[in-house]
C-alpha cells in the first residue's frame, strides 16, 4: 500500500471513529433557538422563548407550564368517579370550582428579600391553599410592618457590623431595633394566648332542642360535650350542671335521662360548663399574628384574612422562641402544639383531589410539603426552586425524581427543578403564571358584568 493509501485509510478510521453517523431526530423534536431582540423588546415572548433556549432557561419554561397546569386544572375535566367520589361531585357547578390545591414553602430569606411582596401579592388574591415556611419568614414579616431591612454588601465585615447592631443577611442588613420591635409587639399577644390557654367555668343558657342535638361522651370527669351546633358552647366542654343540679362525675346516660324530664322542646336550661382553654398549634399563633398586625403589606395579614393557613413546625427556632423564652421566666406553661397542624397539612392533602407543590429553597419546608403529599401517593405538578446538589445526600438538594422513589410525587408527573436564586427567579415565575391567571379571571370578571 502506497503512503498515500495509508494516509487516506487511516483518515477513514478517525472519521469513522469522530463522527459517528447520526440517527434521525424524532419527527417534532424542538429546536434550541434564543429570542430574536430585532423582532423589538417583547418580554413575554422573551420568556416564552426560555422553554427552548437550553440550560435552565429550558427548566424555567417547564416550571412555567408546570404552574399554569396547576392553575388551569379543574375536576370537570375528568369524568365522575362514583368509586373515589361523593354525590355532590356529580354536580356540573362543583366539579367546575373544584381546583387543585397549591402548597407553596419557601425558606426565610425569601421574606428577608423582595420576594415577600411577590408571596404577599400570591396571598392577597387567594392564588395560594397552604403554606409552608421557617421562623424566620414570620417575624420577619412582622418586622417589616414596623422598619425595612436594608441593602448592604456581601463583603460587609461581621465585626464591624455587630459592633454597630446591624445583622447581615446576605447583602441584606437589620438592625438589632427591628427585632426589639417585634418583641415588643408580641410580649403582650403571648401574654393573652398564655391566658386563654387556661380552662374557665361558664354559665350558658341554651333551649333543650339545641341541647338534645349535641354529640356527647362520659369521660373520666363526667359527660363531654364533644360536638355543638352554636358557638355559645366550645367543644370538649364537660357538663358541671343543669338548672343547678349537679352532673359532676355523671354518665353520658345519665345526662340524657334528666335532659328527659325536662319538658318541653323549648324550654330553656341553663349549663355551667368546664371550658379547656386553647391550645394553639404554630399555625393558630401565626393566624393570631396575622389578625393583630392588621397590615395589608403582611403576607401574614392576607393569610389570616384569606383563611389560608401557614405551617411552621420549626416556629420557635428564632424570635418567636426568643420571645417565648424570655416569657417563660415571667410566667410559665405556654404549649405549642405540632401534632394538630401534622393533622390538618396531612388532611388537607388527602382530602384535595390535585395537588401542586411549589418550594422555593429546601430544608424543612420542602420536606414538610413532600411528606403531606406522601399521604396521597404524591403529588400531581411539582416544582423546586433552588441552588442545592444532591451529591451529599440532603433532601434540600434532591432532585424531584428522588422524591417519586418516596411516592411524594405522582410516578406519572411531570415535576421541575429550576437550580439558581429564587430571589430572581421567583418574581419572573410568578409574573409568567399567577399574574397573568389573575388579570385574566379579572378581564372575564369585567366583561361578566357588562354583558349582563
Amino acid at each position: 500500500m502506497s503512503m498515500e493509501a495509508k494516509e487516506s485509510s487511516g483518515c477513514d478510521k478517525a472519521t469513522e471513529a469522530v463522527l459517528v453517523k447520526s440517527e434521525d431526530m424524532p419527527e417534532g423534536t424542538p429546536e434550541c433557538k434564543g429570542f430574536d431582540f430585532n423582532k423589538g423588546l417583547d418580554y413575554d415572548a422573551l420568556f416564552k422563548s426560555f422553554i427552548h433556549h437550553g440550560f435552565q432557561a429550558t427548566h424555567f419554561g417547564l416550571a412555567v407550564e408546570q404552574i399554569n397546569s396547576m392553575l388551569r386544572w379543574r375536576l370537570s375535566h375528568q369524568k365522575f368517579d362514583p368509586n373515589k367520589e361523593t354525590e355532590e361531585f356529580k354536580d356540573k357547578q362543583v366539579r367546575e370550582n373544584t381546583r387543585c390545591t397549591i402548597f407553596l414553602g419557601y425558606t426565610s430569606n425569601m421574606v428577608s428579600c423582595g420576594n415577600r411582596e411577590i408571596i404577599r401579592y400570591l396571598m392577597q388574591h387567594r392564588m395560594i391553599n397552604c403554606v409552608v415556611t421557617t421562623g424566620g419568614a414570620i417575624e420577619e414579616d412582622i418586622m417589616k410592618c414596623f422598619f425595612p431591612h436594608y441593602m448592604g454588601d456581601f463583603k460587609l465585615r461581621g465585626k464591624d457590623l455587630r459592633l454597630k447592631g446591624f445583622n447581615r443577611i446576605g447583602n441584606l442588613l437589620v438592625p438589632n431595633k427591628n427585632y426589639i420591635a417585634f418583641e415588643d409587639w408580641l410580649k403582650p399577644i403571648l401574654a393573652k394566648m398564655l391566658d386563654e390557654q387556661e380552662p374557665t367555668v361558664q354559665n350558658v343558657t341554651i333551649l333543650k332542642k339545641h341541647f338534645s342535638r349535641m354529640m356527647l361522651r362520659t369521660c373520666k370527669a363526667g359527660t363531654m360535650i364533644i360536638e355543638s351546633e352554636t358557638s355559645k358552647i366550645k367543644a370538649k366542654s364537660t357538663i358541671l350542671s343543669i338548672n343547678d343540679i349537679a352532673m359532676t362525675g355523671k354518665m353520658e346516660e345519665d345526662v340524657k335521662s334528666f335532659l328527659d324530664k325536662i319538658s318541653g322542646d323549648n324550654s330553656e336550661i341553663k349549663l355551667t360548663l368546664w371550658v379547656p382553654g386553647e391550645v394553639f398549634s404554630p399555625s393558630k399563633i401565626i393566624r393570631r399574628m396575622g389578625k393583630e398586625i392588621d397590615n395589608k403589606d403582611s403576607i401574614l395579614y392576607w393569610a389570616y384574612k384569606n383563611d389560608i393557613p401557614i405551617f411552621c413546625p420549626a416556629i420557635t427556632d428564632g424570635a418567636v422562641g426568643d420571645v417565648v423564652f424570655f416569657h417563660s421566666y415571667q410566667k410559665e406553661g405556654m404549649i405549642i402544639d405540632t401534632a394538630q397542624d401534622i393533622k390538618k397539612i396531612n388532611e388537607m392533602a388527602m382530602n384535595a383531589p390535585k395537588t401542586g407543590m411549589i418550594i422555593l429553597g429546601g430544608g424543612i419546608v420542602k420536606h414538610h410539603i413532600c411528606n403531606a403529599n406522601l399521604m396521597r401517593n404524591g403529588a400531581d405538578f411539582s416544582v423546586f426552586v433552588n441552588t442545592g446538589q444532591e451529591f451529599d445526600g440532603s433532601d434540600s438538594g434532591a432532585r424531584p425524581d428522588e422524591a417519586i422513589s418516596w411516592g411524594k410525587i405522582r410516578l406519572d408527573a411531570k415535576p421541575v427543578k429550576v437550580y439558581g436564586d429564587a430571589s430572581l427567579i421567583w418574581p419572573l415565575l410568578v409574573s409568567q403564571t399567577f399574574v397573568k391567571y389573575i388579570e385574566q379571571a379579572s378581564a372575564n370578571e369585567e366583561t361578566k358584568g357588562t354583558t349582563k
